[in-house]
């Protein structure tokens, strides 16, 4: 079944972050009990019991070194008025903490992110909360919850067009937790006998007014969303709709299945309504181009051999995404003015804020990308060491970004990661006008 898949697939994860505890945990478990015909076995359920209140979290510094692209126009646009740097070392720290306190019904959970940068900038600080809820499931086929939640829709690992109602993923991180919005929801479950063996309904309320949800497009509106989820056969899909408000009307499906135990394929699609293209002038202004429905969807499979080599694969198409001139046509405007050093000459392009949330700026802008991603599950019986590789590639300029990793897990309660990243490409394409030539990370992870 592709539920039970994915619950392997989550323990599998957890065993990889957590080290050697979580290896011998799941070794006692899976492992036979071994007791002699003379010994008096005796089990203490107490040890096991669900506590009331529960906190998890992690710290982690991850120090980092790149050398700069002085020719890329987003290079040129974080140092226009910046002494220029040949290259630039960064130390974020971060700490998140994960809390639960469960009694009968109820249970009030929290996620909250803190961070810190050290760079050229000198410091900053983050502290966010992620997640903040309310939990009441007076059965086991019905569950309502109040407050902060980060939902999770879609099927894809590094995009996810039919994710309405959160923030957008890294594709080069795509694991990391991501700030959710303040929503009322409930979900009702029905589980069958037959090939439809599961269906589950979840509408939710997600209010933009004020402070509230304030980045969930525009203000004044309580935005109503729904998913239907459906278990057929060992087919997981995903129904979802986002109604006209803060945004426009959108609709999408999903789905995921498991072909045989090793070979999973997924997929996605979202229509959306009446989206406004941008494009951009000779004269370094931005217009918009009159709206229209736009459709994007994903394609992707996840393969593991019998040697725990691991291959995702996956193409991506972003009907809302820019437009090959008007990418390019934004980064000769962005030389333009760097080489006149008159930054007025970009008064017309959509630049304020923070450069990843930015239209032009962001990452993966365009329209069409492929993810390539495979690592291997302790090599040659070297335990605990995880050599993994990805290769984010944008078929629309044929310009991309390989980024080899080494894992490490085997250091109790530490997590290890060594990665490098090579941005490729000819001047006026994506990744050819990244700030960098190349960035080295370590990130040093400790769980508690």
């Amino acid at each position: 079944m592709a539920g039970v898949s994915r619950v392997s697939h989550t323990m599998l994860a957890w065993v990889g972050n957590s080290g050697l505890p979580g290896f011998l945990a799941v070794a006692c478990l899976a492992a036979p009990l071994r007791v002699g015909a003379d010994e008096a076995y005796t089990f203490d359920t107490g040890k096991y019991e669900t506590r009331a209140f529960e906190l998890r979290g992690y710290a982690e510094i991850e120090p980092a070194y790149s050398v700069s692209n002085e020719q890329g126009a987003l290079y040129q646009l974080e140092f226009f008025d910046e002494d220029p740097r040949d290259s630039i070392f960064r130390l974020p720290a971060a700490l998140e903490l994960e809390g639960r306190y469960h009694k009968g019904m109820t249970t009030l959970s929290f996620r909250t992110h803190s961070s810190k940068v050290w760079d050229y900038t000198h410091e900053r600080a983050e502290h966010e909360l992620y997640e903040g809820l309310v939990t009441l499931q007076p059965n086991p086929g019905f569950t309502f919850d109040l407050g902060k939640k980060a939902y999770r829709w879609g099927t894809g690992y590094a995009w996810n067009p039919v994710a309405f109602v959160e923030k957008a993923k890294d594709a080069g991180n795509a694991d990391l937790a991501r700030e959710g919005f303040w929503t009322v929801s409930f979900d009702w479950i029905r589980s069958f006998d037959g090939p439809l063996k599961t269906v589950a309904f979840t509408p939710l309320l997600l209010p933009n007014h004020g402070n509230v949800n304030s980045e969930f497009g525009r203000e004044g509106y309580t935005n109503l969303a729904a998913r239907l989820y459906l278990l057929y056969g060992n087919t997981d899909i995903h129904f979802m709709a986002l109604g006209e408000g803060s945004k426009s009307a959108r609709y999408g499906v999903d789905f995921a299945s498991n072909l045989s135990p090793n070979f999973e394929i997924h997929g996605e699609a979202a229509y959306v309504t009446d989206v406004s293209l941008l494009d951009v002038t000779p004269a370094c202004k931005t217009r918009q181009e009159a709206p229209q429905d736009t459709f994007s969807y994903l394609a992707g499979l996840r393969y593991r051999t019998e040697g725990d080599f691991n291959v995702i694969a996956e193409y991506y198409y972003n009907g809302a995404g820019n437009s090959k001139a008007a990418q390019r046509q934004f980064y000769e405007c962005v030389h333009r003015a760097w080489e006149a050093d008159d930054p007025d000459l970009l008064a017309g392009l959509p630049l304020k804020g923070d450069l990843d949330q930015g239209p032009l700026t962001k990452p993966n802008p365009m329209r069409r990308y492929v993810n390539l991603r495979a690592w291997w599950d302790e090599p040659n019986n070297l335990l605990y060491f995880v050599p993994a590789i990805q290769v984010l590639y944008n078929l629309d300029d044929n310009s991309y970004s390989i980024s080899p990793e080494l894992n490490y897990d085997g250091i109790d309660d530490l997590s290890l990661r060594l990665r490098l990243t090579v941005p490729i490409g000819n001047p006026l394409t994506e990744w050819g006008e990244k700030p960098n030539d190349y960035k080295v990370e370590f990130r040093l992870r400790y769980y508690f």
